[in-house]
């Protein structure tokens, strides 16, 4: 293997490791705000209910303890763990590239000192 093959195979490692990590950004964005839209519309279902939940805290309260609520945060929850994932494989292929690159820079100098 050549140090261009290498060197294509290492960036072909870090674009689609980048790839995943904006797909589960992304994911992990639209969790987020999707967050918000859930809660306003299951307290807006529980405004509408009647008179018992008048104040905002009591239709937040409620909200809050919906199960699509729990499920949603249960989601987001993956999500995060998934982008964290994707970030550190990220940072650690980046390392090796580092590492690699300095690694041909060193040889390319002891190279031209020796030849």
């Amino acid at each position: 293997m050549t140090d261009n093959d290498a060197l294509e195979t290492k960036m072909h490692k870090l674009r689609e490791i980048g790839e995943k990590h904006a797909e589960a950004r992304g994911n992990v964005s639209l969790l987020e705000h999707g967050r918000k839209v859930l809660l306003s519309t299951i307290m807006k279902e529980v405004m509408l209910l009647g008179s018992e939940y008048k104040t905002i805290a009591a239709q937040e309260r409620e909200a809050r303890a919906d199960k699509r609520y729990s499920d949603h945060i249960k989601a987001l929850a993956i999500a995060i763990e998934e982008e964290v994932k994707w970030s550190w494989e990220k940072k650690i292929v980046d390392m090796n590239f580092e590492s690699w690159k300095t690694k041909m820079i060193n040889q390319t100098v002891e190279r031209k000192k020796y030849a």
